[in-house]
């Protein structure tokens, strides 16, 4: 080998040396932040099945679901964990205590930060006020103000250290809070963009990476991340969607981890010193039961808050023969059940009951108490309200929207077509096996919750509808029509049905 091939080897291997030691260097620089995440939990206190077929395996539950946390956090000691809201609502023990016992999990499952969702106001506000004292963990949510005080309910963002990096974690609520609640009125819910570029504003010299945690859904996260600059990151909530893959608008990554704790986001972020995003990857954990140990602590925590509860919520009170299975865009055989069992309580004519407050299918066997409270778990009262047949076809014509919380009916059989315009696509309605009377007044049962949004719902602001608060609560009633009926057979029997064509003097014979 001549001396100048030697030379040129050791200066290969000297430049491979050098290179070796840059990449190491770059290496050293590099922050790995991990945060989990999960959103819309809906107090899913026990496991459920993964999938509505048969055998599927159990997922989530709350002692299961921080055993999962507990796991996942000792992985990396810089690992934050967030909440994007809707801890609230589900399994009666969050209803019984108004909220009380999901704040005593968290406070054992220690997130970093919870951003308030709209289900978080089910029991109102002074009652949340008193939940949130209780909490041991940061709660945000900037663009919520007291209507009365004009001051934020909860404070607008928190600054974490993780090492050397200074994180803001900045929450923000959907718009939309207002029309959701029962006592919206008493909540002002402030632009979401123009909050957010404030914040953000305000932060970026106090820290090196902005973060958003947001219960707003992903389509205004994706309207966001277009719209505001700088924002590295949205981990969102509300609209319960399920991404595996991170979506990527613009420089903005956003993530969402589905609902009911069957899974939790874990997100790995590669940040330079000065918090920049260099890569990142992205899992959604899914919560398989016995896959690991369940907190003890958690565990413990919620059989002392159930042996304290006065109630058998276990009690079987029915059997049920046909699965029930709740449907958003049509009409279903567990909205019919519950909307007969109000007709029936209320001696109505009619009876309208939302599809969105629904939470919960059922397959066939036992029906027990606390089904029944899973199923409708918003404590809602009764409420009859008298309409005129003019009005009643109005609101039937509200429900033959798209995209609306479709309301499941008792009393009542209609025919609609979508290929009229709207306004005039109701074709057939008959209240009790009779032809509507435009003059005639109708006797109508319906939830408090309807008659707060009655505007959006039946077209009707709430001041001008006269209405009586009945004395029990729908839940309640629903469990007394199980106990008297004992067997259910519910079925789907036509009472919305949709014509494909129709000529429109038809129409306007039989509707008038």
């Amino acid at each position: 080998m001549s001396r100048k091939t030697r030379k040129r080897i050791w200066l290969a291997i000297l430049a491979m040396v050098i290179f070796a030691l840059f990449l190491l260097y770059q290496q050293s620089k590099r922050v790995k932040l991990t945060i989990l995440y999960w959103n819309d939990f809906h107090a899913s206190v026990y496991p459920y099945p993964s999938a509505e077929k048969e055998g599927a395996p159990l997922v989530s539950g709350s002692a299961n679901f921080a055993g999962y946390l507990d796991s996942l956090k000792v992985l990396n000691p810089y690992t934050i964990l967030v909440c994007a809201g809707d801890e609230f609502t589900g399994d009666p023990l969050s209803s019984l205590t108004q909220g009380k016992a999901q704040i005593e999990i968290l406070n054992l499952e220690k997130p970093d930060l919870f951003e308030l969702g709209n289900h978080e106001f089910d029991y109102g506000v002074e009652s949340l006020k008193e939940d949130l004292n209780l909490a041991q963990f940061p709660v945000a949510c900037a663009n919520l103000l007291d209507k009365g005080t004009k001051e934020p309910l909860v404070r607008p963002y928190l600054i974490l250290n993780s090492g050397k990096l200074k994180i803001a974690l900045i929450g923000l609520i959907t718009e939309g809070l207002e029309k959701m609640l029962k006592e919206g009125g008493r909540l002002q819910v402030v632009d979401a963009e123009s909050t957010l570029s404030y914040y953000m504003n305000e932060l970026n010299d106090k820290t090196d990476i902005q973060i958003l945690v947001s219960h707003m859904g992903v389509q205004k996260d994706k309207s966001i991340a277009k719209k505001v600059k700088g924002l590295e990151l949205i981990i969102g909530g509300h609209s319960h969607t399920t991404i595996f893959k991170p979506i990527r608008v613009d420089k903005t990554l956003i993530c969402q981890a589905g609902s009911n704790g069957k899974y939790i986001g874990k997100l790995d972020l590669f940040l330079d010193s000065k918090g920049k995003v260099l890569s990142y990857h992205n899992n959604l954990v899914e919560t398989f039961v016995d896959k690991v140990r369940p907190d003890t602590l958690v565990k413990n925590k919620i059989d002392e808050m159930e042996r304290n509860l006065n109630i058998n919520l276990d009690e079987k009170i029915g059997e049920l023969q046909t699965p029930w299975a709740r449907k958003g865009k049509e009409e279903s055989n567990i909205g019919n059940f519950l909307a007969d069992a109000m007709r029936s309580y209320a001696k109505a004519d009619a009876a309208f009951i939302n599809s969105g407050g629904i939470r919960k299918n059922l397959r066939a066997g036992p029906i027990t108490v606390r089904d029944i409270w899973e199923i409708t778990p918003f404590s809602d009262r009764l409420v009859t309200i008298e309409l005129s047949g003019e009005e009643l076809l109005k609101v039937i014509e509200k429900n033959c929207r798209k995209g609306i919380d479709l309301l499941q009916v008792s009393g009542i059989k209609y025919s609609y077509t979508f290929e009229r315009p709207y306004g005039e696509r109701v074709v057939e309605v008959r209240v009790n096996k009779e032809k509507i009377l435009p003059y005639k007044k109708y006797k109508v049962v319906i939830n408090d919750y309807i008659l707060a949004q009655s505007k959006d719902f039946l077209g009707i602001p709430q001041q001008n509808i006269k209405y009586k608060f009945l004395p029990d609560l729908d839940r309640e009633v629903f469990i007394k029509e199980v106990k008297k009926r004992k067997i259910i057979n519910s079925q789907v029997e036509g009472r919305m049905t949709e014509l494909k064509k129709v000529e429109a003097k038809v129409g306007e014979q039989a509707v008038r």
